[in-house]
């Protein structure tokens, strides 16, 4: 697994555009989901991430990253205090 970031140049050869926030629309397009952004827009991504999104994408995902049901998850309940 290559856990190497993505470089401005990769993201800018995958995506075919050179705006941080052209790219992450065309992820938001192509994969459905909203990339990591650093403070100034630049994409955070590593090639082992993007490889995973291909994969799924195209149905030949291992096995085991299956997706799996989600636990349930309950709100925290805060204690009245009494006055």
């Amino acid at each position: 697994m290559d856990r190497r970031l993505m470089s401005d140049e990769d993201l800018i050869d995958v995506t075919g555009k050179k705006r941080p926030s052209a790219q992450a629309a065309w992820f938001e397009r192509q994969f459905g989901l909203k990339p990591v952004q650093r403070a100034d827009g630049r994409i955070i991504l590593t090639w082992a991430a993007f490889e995973a999104m291909q994969a799924k994408r195209m149905g030949v995902a291992p096995p085991n990253a299956e997706e799996r049901p989600r636990p349930e998850l309950l709100p925290l309940s805060r204690k009245k205090a009494a006055a």
